[in-house]
Parts: structure tokens; sequence; C-alpha cells
């Protein structure tokens, strides 16, 4: 957590507007929560964004809302990705159907893992189908638009979880609105951090409508027979609009990290996870090498300044691709020393 730096630019923001909060007496419910919504929609061209106070609470409120109203109550999750994501399976009242597999060059499931995966399900099971993939590391499952029409066509629910890649885009179009919906992360660790809180976006107005009366619990419409409070205060959707008004500088900056390493590993043959080709514009959340024919360690074996992996385990599987990646270092505000170090210890490595 030492090492989350913010823009200050953002300091500076939030401590001017802060103020206004209080003088108000608006804590929640007020007009930077709806600010907030209007940002991210500017930003991500989506039809609706709702704050909500973390990523998994608004997952698990869409699972809710999916198996209450839809009757989807099973659900696909990849095998690489945070525990959390199978805990909000539950959480949301639904069923855990099974793991798609992952492939170490992006860490996420090719078309081809989630059509091998469908294809053992049958189809009355199919129909209460939920996907939920991970984006991870800081782009767009480059299959996503492949899996998108899959799951259109085999009338399969497809959410987004965005922890990873808010800002993140493929071929212009950002994370979340390649299915029927995604959640943003801005958590203390996250590419744009802001401590706490998520983002759902949707082009499904329907979807939007009820996830909006959803987090507070539908008091004043009262249509919905479920719901909950899973809003932000006000405090926390100004500290949000602070960051992520500033979050092209905190990509740039990480950008010029990326850079460095790229023309290293380029330099020692040392295979990496592109963030800008192929369509792809990511946030570098994470800059990740790694080595199909051996374990990183021994294919690097000097390198030791490294941040977690994406991920240290596996879920439903045995654990594989932790073994074959490691992530260099790459926040925001990085003291350059670090990079030096990280490309001291690649070349020792590999010379």
């Amino acid at each position: 957590m030492g090492l989350i730096n913010l823009p200050e630019e953002s300091i500076n923001f939030f401590k001017c507007n802060l103020d206004e909060i209080f003088k108000s007496g608006n804590l929640a419910e007020g007009p930077w929560n709806k600010k907030l919504s209007d940002l991210l929609i500017d930003i991500t061209s989506a039809d609706v964004a709702l704050p909500t106070n973390s990523n998994g609470a608004g997952m698990v409120a869409l699972l809710n809302i999916f198996r209450y109203y839809y009757a989807r109550t099973n659900v696909l999750i990849q095998s690489n990705t945070m525990y959390g994501v199978k805990t909000m399976v539950y959480s949301g009242g639904c069923s855990l159907s099974g793991f798609i597999p992952c492939q170490l060059e992006t860490l996420m499931p090719s078309i081809q893992d989630v059509k091998v995966t469908i294809e053992q399900i049958n189809q009355k099971e199919r129909n209460k189908l939920v996907i939920l993939l991970s984006h991870i590391g800081g782009i767009i499952n480059p299959d996503i638009e492949e899996i998108a029409e899959l799951c259109n066509n085999e009338n399969i629910i497809l959410l987004e979880d965005c922890a990873h890649s808010f800002g993140s885009t493929l071929y212009g179009k950002h994370s979340g609105l390649f299915g029927n919906a995604g959640v943003y992360s801005f958590y203390a660790t996250k590419a744009i951090p802001a401590g706490e809180g998520g983002i759902v976006v949707t082009n499904d107005h329907v979807l939007g409508e009820m996830i909006s009366s959803y987090s507070i619990y539908d008091r004043f419409e009262q249509k919905l027979e479920i719901g909950s409070n899973i809003r932000i205060s006000e405090v926390q959707a100004l500290l949000i609009y602070s960051v992520i008004k500033e979050y092209v500088h905190i990509v740039d900056n990480k950008q010029k990290m990326a850079n460095l390493y790229i023309t290293v590993c380029k330099e020692l043959g040392i295979p990496f996870i592109s963030q800008n080709e192929n369509g792809q514009k990511g946030n570098h959340y994470k800059f990740t090498i790694y080595k199909a024919e051996m374990p990183i360690v021994e294919f690097l074996p000097k390198l030791k300044t490294i941040t977690s992996a994406i991920y240290d385990y596996m879920i439903g599987v045995e654990n594989p691709l932790a073994d074959y990646h490691a992530c260099l270092p790459i926040w925001y505000n990085q003291d350059n020393k670090v990079v030096d170090q990280v490309i001291k210890e690649l070349k020792q490595s590999v010379h």
C-alpha cells in the first residue's frame, strides 16, 4: 500500500471540493455521485454507469438480478482470477457450474476455451447460464468480441469483471461493454486507485434501471422484490472522480516505464504481454513477462524485484500459470531506481 501514489492534481481537486460537501450537508445520494456517473458515461460511452461501494458489490447485485428475474442460476468463471470472484457467485445466490481454462500468453480464456467448456453443458443448463469473465492485467480479453457473439448466439448472459481494466479499450471499445454488463474497481491497488469503490456499466437500459433501483432497496418505486445498499458516499464519489479525471495522465506515466521494459525485453528475447498491439490500449495495471518452456525462476534466476503474480493460485484446476510468469513493478510515479534495478536483474539473468 505504501507504493500507491495519486496525482497532485487529483489531491488538490479533492481538497478544493471537499468543504462543499460538508457545507451542503448532503453526504449521500448527492451531486458527486451524479457527476461521477456522467464522467464515466462520457469516458466510456456507456449508456448507464452506476457508482457502487466496490466491484464485488456491483457484481453480486448483477448476479442477484439475473438469478431472481431471469432464472440465470448457474455461473461459469475462468480458472485464473481472484478467489473473490468465486465467492461473488455464491453471494449472488448462484451455483458454480465450472471453470474455463486460461492461456499463459494472455492469462485469460481463448474463444476455444470458452467453446469447449460450454459444449460440456447440456442445452437445458445453458439456458440458466451466466459466464463471468475477468479481464486480466490491464488489457481486455483479446477474444472478447467472439466470446460475446458466442454467448449471444447461445442465449448466455456475459458479465465482465473489469477490476483490472478501467480505461482499457479493444479497437476503441471500453471493457464492460461487450457483454450484458461490466463492473470496474477503484480499490487502492488497482491501475486507477481511489481506495475503494466500483462502477457498473451497461448499454442495457432495462438492466440499468434495475441495478439503480436495487442499489437503494428500490424504496421509491417499490417494484423490485430484491435490493440492497451498494451506494457510495459523496466523499468517496468525489475522491473517485478526482482520480478518474486524471486517468489518462496516470496511464501515460506508466507507459513511459513500460516502454523501458519493452525495450529490454525485446533486446533480451523475453516474452511479455503487450498492451498496445492488435487493437489493445491497456492501462498497464501489470507488466507481465512469461516463459512457456520453463518456470520463470529458472529462465530469469537473478530477477528478484517483482510484484505479485496474477495470480499465484488457480481456481478449480492445478496451478501452472503462476510458475511461468512474473510481473514487473509499474506503479504510478514509481521511482526510476526501481525500473533500473529490474532492468539490471533481467540483464544479469539472461547474460
